[in-house]
């Protein structure tokens, strides 16, 4: 019976190799940008499966599908359909790396985060565009005939995966040891100025590391495409175990990397076997968050010692403006939106609402990011918490308004100061991976289970109601003025904040911890406060959303949602309360959003279109779109003033301009 199980487990375990070598392959990926160019590159697991997807079609269809256009080449060997294949992996890489990290190779690790988000959601956007659902079943390339060991039965294919990425790994070690352009990989990552000194090109090595993570993640997303299945969201998550084991190599160990990713494969089958046989475990997501459990202890463990790139310039976040804007420009920009909601109606209305509802997320970054220097990337997690709480509370316990949304807030609150724990001890971009696998695990774990959330059903929220007086919902007046007035005192009490004692501690923590502590600063309070404040704002917009859609799902909450906002908001301007506003209007289902989508007909090409311009903002706005504006408003008011007091004051201004050249000289 021993025996049995026993064998049982392993047979389970090594059917768990297909994912774990996928996870193996993308760490190694992962590992071997961050070295070379500083880039925790999120978008490998999009890349990988974009590339699987070329190849699927040249087998099952016989053509090489591009961008745009498609080239005709049936009948070809196997081999030279991988070829082709790891070719268009190579030259992606190398035009990710020319048009979009290198103009950013001195930029916040934040900014290089959110780019990768950005072409993640690229090959997404192309995948769905230029593929047929043909295309979605990889032919097996691998020999899968079953073999016995240890008694048990296992394919194959598996065994000669594992060999495969131990290779690989092998192969990369001994290239970044032995050879002269592994060690000037090396030394870019351990001094980028004194490599530069000695003659290497960060430039070039960081793009031959790009060509190279992405033919090394297309390659396995090929070999292992027949086992693990190909669809462009659940492939593109892969990349989230990646960095999981990425983690525990700490960035810089192939071999511990590869491991990892094995190891965690294996696991994620055992407690396959575990949860058929233990009808007590958790059915719904549970080895999901393994990798999450993986990521916290690795960076609580290895957190003081995760290597860090000498880059060429120390980069920070975008500047928080020294003045908050003025309560007539609040005024005024409330006053506009009113009318609007007023004016507005049917579907715009809703996507006005939408807005809304987004700003009040976009706050919350603003908070968490712009003012404390925090990266999290799992803001929906927290709406989520209490977008579900809410709807438990009301249908389950029928706790009334306003009741119910305030403990659902609360609770959204706890889960913000608990998140916050991890950053008291790591901070940054791997800060910010921490919560990109809490954001996984946790929607896998609890959105997704129907015993908690309603699964695939979703969760109903009855309307809001005040003594017998109902809100409304989506595009109804009544709602759309309520969210409104919560959001604007709410982005009311953010620009307060930022006059308060505890404003200007979190500046200062953002700027420089050590020198806060100096200072006789709390870091860990403000950080806890931080947290809290921006999970509240955060749970406060799942409120919202759950009264005006009158139902809440998984999907409303998922991962790359938060991506998504995360992405926005930098490009709109993360430093400013007004940078949230226009991240809402940006925001997909937002105002904007639809009123490109009705007038030009965006349609499928949405997704496309808002991945290219987010991507080319990035590159040449990096300070974000409310900088920008304010810059220009500040020369135009120069302007103005200049030219209205010219007339009576020409010597004066030629004696004003000397005064000021010999002031910049001196």
């Amino acid at each position: 019976m021993v025996l049995r199980l026993m064998g049982d487990l392993l047979q389970f375990a090594i059917l768990g190799l297909g994912a774990g070598t996928v996870y193996a392959a993308l760490g190694t990926g992962v590992v071997l940008t961050y070295q070379a160019a500083g880039v925790v590159n999120v978008a490998l697991g999009a890349l990988a499966m974009y590339v699987t997807f070329t190849y699927a079609f040249l087998e099952n269809e016989g053509r090489l599908v591009l961008p745009v256009g498609s080239v005709r080449m049936a009948g070809l060997p196997v081999v030279v359909e991988i070829l082709l294949a790891l070719a268009v992996a190579a030259v992606i890489g190398l035009l990710a790396y020319a048009l979009v990290f290198r103009p950013l190779r001195t930029a916040s690790g934040l900014l290089k985060l959110v780019a990768t988000v950005g072409v993640t959601v690229l090959l997404q956007a192309l995948a769905v565009l230029r593929f047929s659902t043909s295309a979605s079943t990889v032919p097996t390339i691998l020999p899968d005939e079953p073999v016995r060991i240890a008694g048990a039965t296992i394919p194959r294919d598996r065994l000669c995966l594992a060999t495969i990425v131990i290779v690989v790994a092998a192969l990369l070690w001994a290239f970044t040891r032995f050879t002269r352009t592994g060690v000037a990989m090396r030394a870019v990552a351990e001094d980028e100025r004194a490599a530069t000194l000695l003659g290497h090109s960060p430039e070039r090595l960081s793009a031959l590391a790009w060509a190279c993570a992405c033919v090394v993640a297309g390659l396995f997303g090929i070999l292992a495409g027949p086992v693990t299945g190909l669809d462009p969201v659940t492939n593109s998550l892969f990349v989230v175990p990646a960095l999981a084991v990425a983690l525990v190599g700490r960035l810089r160990s192939f071999g511990a990397t590869v491991t990892a990713g094995i190891v965690l494969g294996m696991l994620q089958g055992v407690l396959l076997k575990l949860q058929q046989d233990w009808s007590w475990l958790p059915q719904v997501g549970l080895r999901e968050a393994v990798p999450f459990v993986v990521i916290v202890v690795a960076l609580v463990v290895l957190g003081a010692r995760l290597p860090s790139r000498g880059t060429a310039e120390e980069a920070r976040l975008p500047k928080v403006p020294r003045t908050p804007p003025r309560p007539v420009s609040f005024t005024a920009a409330v006053g506009v939106a009113v009318v609007l909601t007023i004016v507005l109606t049917g579907p715009y209305r809703t996507a006005l609402t939408t807005s809304i509802v987004a700003t009040l997320v976009c706050l919350s970054i603003v908070v968490l990011t712009g003012m404390l220097g925090q990266i999290s990337l799992a803001q929906m997690t927290f709406a989520g918490a209490a977008g579900f709480v809410l709807s438990n509370l009301t249908t389950r316990a029928h706790v009334p308004f306003p009741l119910a949304p305030l403990l659902a807030i609360a609770a959204a609150v706890a889960v913000g100061v608990l998140v916050a724990i991890p950053a008291l001890r790591i901070r940054g971009v791997t800060l910010g991976v921490v919560t990109l696998g809490l954001g996984m695990a946790v929607n896998e774990f609890v959105f997704k289970n129907p015993d908690w959330t309603g699964g695939l059903g979703g969760s109903r929220v009855p309307e809001a109601s005040l003594f017998g007086v109902g809100f409304g919902g989506s595009g109804d007046l009544s709602f759309a003025l309520f969210a409104l007035a919560v959001v604007s005192v709410l982005a009311f009490g953010v620009l307060w904040l930022r006059r308060t004692r505890l404003g200007g501690q979190m500046l200062v923590v953002r700027a420089n911890e050590r020198a806060a502590a100096a200072a006789g600063v709390n870091v860990a309070g403000v950080k806890l406060a931080g947290f809290g404040i921006a999970a509240g704002l955060a749970g406060t917009a799942g409120t919202l959303l759950g009264y005006q859609q009158q139902s809440l799902s998984f999907q409303d909450f998922d991962v790359f949602v938060s991506l998504t906002y995360v992405a926005v908001v930098y490009l709109a301007g993360i430093s400013r309360v007004s940078g949230a506003v226009i991240a809402g209007v940006l925001a997909p289902g937002g105002l904007l959003f639809y009123a490109l989508d009705k007038w030009i007909h965006l349609g499928k090409y949405s997704a496309l279109v808002s991945a290219i311009g987010l991507i080319a903002a990035l590159v040449t706005t990096p300070g974000g779109v409310a900088g920008r504006l304010e810059e220009q408003a500040r020369w135009l008011g120069k302007r103005l003033r200049s030219g209205a007091a010219r007339p009576g004051a020409a010597s004066g201004n030629g004696s004003e301009e000397g005064a000021h050249v010999v002031a910049g000289s001196s």
